[in-house]
């Protein structure tokens, strides 16, 4: 489980988000990722850098998650992220409320098995997207 987040800084620095989070650097990750787990991931990463108390089992504990495993898999793409997590994931990352709603859009996505509703979504996606984008 570790190898699967080595590359933490390197993640952030792909986005070319300085090492710390703050409201614009989640904003970046959220306007510039194609999936909720790469979202998660990422967040987890930055957070990770800004403070040392943050782990997976941090995450975990925050956010009432029983297995750091399973948030694994689901930051790694293996595995979605349960309904009943989401808020208290959105509150452990403290995201604003527009951060929250995209990141919502993203897992809903993962929940969609219809190409059509899909497409619905991810449209849905880039308004979101759009508006986080006016506001910067």
């Amino acid at each position: 489980m570790a190898n699967s987040f080595q590359s933490c800084a390197l993640t952030a620095v792909s986005y070319g988000i300085p090492y710390n989070p703050f409201s614009a650097e989640v904003d970046q990750v959220l306007l510039q990722a194609n999936h909720a787990s790469e979202i998660l991931r990422t967040l987890y990463c930055l957070f990770k850098g800004k403070q040392k108390k943050v782990s997976l089992t941090f995450i975990c504990r925050s956010a009432g998650i029983p297995s750091k495993g399973y948030l694994a898999l689901v930051m790694n793409g293996q595995r979605r992220l349960h309904a009943k997590y989401w808020e208290a994931i959105f509150r452990t990352f403290k995201l604003n409320d527009q951060q929250r709603d995209i990141l919502r859009a993203f897992l809903e996505l993962d929940q969609i098995t219809c190409e059509h509703s899909q497409a619905l979504q991810f449209r849905q996606i880039m308004t979101l997207r759009e508006g986080l984008r006016s506001e910067a």
